[in-house]
């Protein structure tokens, strides 16, 4: 099996597997049956979609203000403005 075909099957495999952890969690949390949750499992992923992505883009965020008083901060320290 060459590089892309193992990707491509690890993907499917991650893709499946996290479906499937899905459709339980849901089942769990609602007292519905596995088939009847695996219908919200698009929406569901799309709400943790979601929730990684703003996550993610108030790191970055955090990140740039960090590195924007650290700057700052380096400038005063060596006399220079910014």
């Amino acid at each position: 099996m060459n590089r892309l075909g193992l990707f491509f099957t690890t993907f499917v495999g991650a893709v499946l597997g996290g479906a499937a952890v899905l459709t339980y969690k849901i089942s769990r949390e609602t007292g519905k049956t596995l088939s009847e949750a695996a219908s919200e499992v698009p929406a569901e992923a799309m709400r943790y979609w979601e929730d990684i992505r703003a996550r993610g883009l108030d790191a970055v965020e955090a990140g740039r203000a960090a590195a924007r008083r650290k700057e700052e901060e380096i400038q005063q320290h060596l006399g220079g403005e910014a």
